[in-house]
């Protein structure tokens, strides 16, 4: 018994035809499970948020702050700048675009960058409401609605 199994361990001259269509059927299974593993890392790095999106909402945040105590709002005609005044301070504060950033002005000094990469932003005010559109240089288009309780005494 010993020395037939030695027989065939010595007679074995290397893959046989089946070892080689099972060792195929392993790699294109093992490769079709790595193709699906990077559409879905690519599904998924499309679908989580852009820096555009993350940036929107970080601003929408930073900007909501603003909104307290406001005395009175004034829009240009051109809807491109909104300037702020508030009911305990002199304190006047202008938003508009200047080149591709949203900034801030206080007094009329300094430039506060609020948002960065914008291509054009316009303000709307109706109400009690404040709309700020803007459109990002990639073409992605954003817009909030903000409520603004104005103090006019």
């Amino acid at each position: 018994m010993y020395q037939s199994k030695w027989c065939l361990v010595q007679n074995s001259r290397g893959y046989t035809l089946l070892e080689a269509l099972f060792s195929l059927s392993v790699f294109v299974l093992l490769s079709q499970i790595v193709m699906v593993v990077m559409i879905w890392i690519q599904q998924m790095n499309t679908s989580f948020f852009t820096n555009e999106q993350v940036s929107w909402e970080l601003f929408a945040q930073d900007i909501q702050s603003s909104f307290w105590n406001v005395k009175d709002i004034k829009l240009s005609s051109d809807s491109k700048t909104i300037e702020l005044s508030y009911t305990n301070t002199t304190e006047i504060r202008k938003l508009n675009r200047s080149g591709d950033v949203l900034r801030q002005l206080v007094d009329n000094q300094g430039n506060i960058p609020l948002l960065i990469g914008i291509k054009s932003v316009e303000f709307e005010w109706e109400g009690q409401f404040l709309t700020i559109s803007a459109e990002f240089q990639n073409g992605l288009e954003k817009e909030r609605r903000f409520f603004v309780q104005t103090n006019n005494k």
